[in-house]
């Protein structure tokens, strides 16, 4: 509530008995969403207004004493340097003011939180502005900032007791009140007695910070515990205001983000830990590959061609057995796919086992940094918490479909350019590179920093998502080229997402699948 209406109203107030005839001697910047203007008052005294604008926060603070920096600041708004303050004004039903100087220049501190700017007009124009990002702020008419609105009861009644209309600036903490006391259920006649009650709490001029689940606040209304800091000075209050929230609230948020991302992160392993423990169960439980090619290679002459399964005689369990078949592969050609699934499957399970540890082991390290974090009461402690946060949102904004298969991590290019920047830009020379043959469609690059052998079920997951995301999308099955980045290259003269292959390593035939 420290960018509201009622209480900029009792600022410019207070401000304008400090500043009249005060003169302007610095305004200058030092830090992207930073800027300082320094007063000389009638008497002698300086007085400084450090105006933060960012998107994320914007406040005012009225500092005793402020040091230049001797390097990276910059001046701005030169024209008013030296020139006398006029007049302070409060823009009616805004979230603005405006301190008018001699020479008809007026620069508008318009506070509309994550869009907070300072406006400089001459002769009531637009002349420049503070924050360049803020692109139509150069349209905003300095005559049109006040809004002139009919707030008496007949308006009230007009509008069937319906407040915002009228009241367009009260804010969220004044929707709350009101909602506290029941405003919905009273009759008009109650209901302006309310806000009459309500506008007399807010021109009291009482200041209280207060610690809430999101962090620091400030609000005009009694709350219901005791404050942090209570004061009728607006600026005694602002200042508390801005320390607090940097030294306790940003701090409390920070944390809580670091907490929350951490917890999430620790629930994330332990679903995908129980994920591979039901891996185990199948594994002990299903019937080893190696025995379903023998069972095969026994019943050649009983398999028909062209089936997707087929049931023969598990002659090791003495007992039927249903065996899935590539329809498009002869009886024989699908046994010896088992015997590669088998010899596959003591990799397969070195790297099973290997993500079992390493999940524990994860577990383990973000327990015990959940546990340590409990214990930080400075943000300097959270310095190594935060990095592991930059690291992982650098992870999660990389511009591709991301996937992950047991720890393998699989990017998918999004269009022809982005397909370039993945294989070009992102892709490294060990990482395998995926593509449905003959057809247009998305790169996708299975990651592999440590050079190691990717898992066959790795390799036909990733091929899924090649197929899926090509123009063989409905077929039933589609040819996919496999091979190492370093064997995939570009020359000038080819279009977006055009690449040469020059060696294809293996060619998987796979069902195109979008999956989680």
């Amino acid at each position: 509530m420290h960018n509201n209406y009622y209480f900029l109203r009792i600022l410019s107030s207070h401000l304008r008995q400090i500043l009249m005839y005060a003169r302007l001697k610095q305004c200058f910047s030092q830090d992207k969403d930073e800027l300082v203007l320094g007063f000389e008052r009638q008497n002698g005294d300086d007085f400084y207004i450090k105006c933060s604008l960012g998107p994320q926060f914007s406040s005012l603070q009225f500092p005793e004493s402020f040091h230049r920096a001797g390097r990276n600041s910059i001046d701005l708004f030169s024209d008013l340097l030296l020139a006398e303050v006029q007049e302070v004004e409060m823009y009616e039903n805004e979230r603005a003011f405006g301190i008018h100087f001699l020479g008809n220049y007026v620069l508008v501190f318009k506070l509309f939180g994550n869009r907070a700017n300072l406006i400089l007009y001459r002769d009531g124009e637009y002349d420049s502005q503070f924050q360049k990002r803020l692109k139509k702020d150069d349209e905003l008419i300095l005559g049109s900032i006040s809004r002139t609105i009919d707030q008496s009861f007949e308006a009230f009644q007009a509008a069937d007791g319906e407040y915002f209309p009228l009241f367009p600036t009260l804010g969220k903490e004044g929707q709350a009140w009101l909602a506290l006391q029941g405003f919905e259920q009273l009759n008009l006649q109650d209901r302006w007695a309310l806000f009459q009650k309500m506008l007399s709490i807010l021109e009291e001029g009482s200041f209280y910070v207060v610690s809430t689940p999101k962090g620091i606040g400030f609000t005009l209304f009694p709350p219901s515990s005791d404050p942090l800091f209570h004061s009728k000075d607006p600026i005694a209050a602002l200042n508390q205001f801005y320390l607090l929230h940097y030294s306790v609230g940003e701090f409390t948020r920070e944390k809580k983000l670091i907490q929350d991302g951490l917890e999430r992160n620790l629930v994330k392993s332990l679903l995908y830990l129980q994920e591979l423990e039901k891996q185990k169960v199948i594994r002990e439980t299903n019937v080893p590959f190696e025995e379903i090619g023998n069972i095969l290679m026994a019943y050649l002459h009983l398999i028909p061609s062209g089936e997707s399964k087929v049931t023969l005689e598990d002659f090791y369990r003495n007992q039927p057995i249903t065996i899935k078949l590539n329809s498009t592969l002869s009886p024989a050609a699908n046994a010896e796919n088992y015997y590669r699934k088998a010899k596959n499957f003591s990799k397969e399970l070195a790297h099973w086992e290997e993500n079992i540890a390493r999940k524990q082991q994860e577990i383990t390290d973000l327990q015990a940094k959940i546990t340590a974090l409990e214990l930080v009461e400075t943000r300097k402690g959270l310095k190594p918490y935060l990095q592991i946060t930059a690291a992982k949102n650098a992870t999660e904004e990389l511009p591709f479909k991301q996937f992950e298969v047991e720890g393998w991590a699989i990017w998918v290019g999004k269009n022809a350019k982005n397909n370039d920047l993945l294989t070009l830009k992102y892709a490294k020379k060990q990482d395998i590179w995926l593509h449905a043959r003959d057809v247009s469609g998305s790169h996708v690059i299975i990651r592999n920093p440590q050079n190691r052998t990717v898992p066959a079920f790795v390799i036909e997951k990733a091929a899924s998502l090649a197929a899926y995301f090509s123009k063989r999308q409905t077929e039933s099955l589609c040819p996919v080229i496999v091979t190492s980045k370093k064997f995939v290259r570009k020359t000038k003269d080819l279009l977006p997402g055009m690449v040469i292959v020059d060696r294809e390593e293996e060619v998987v035939l796979v069902k195109p699948e979008l999956w989680d």
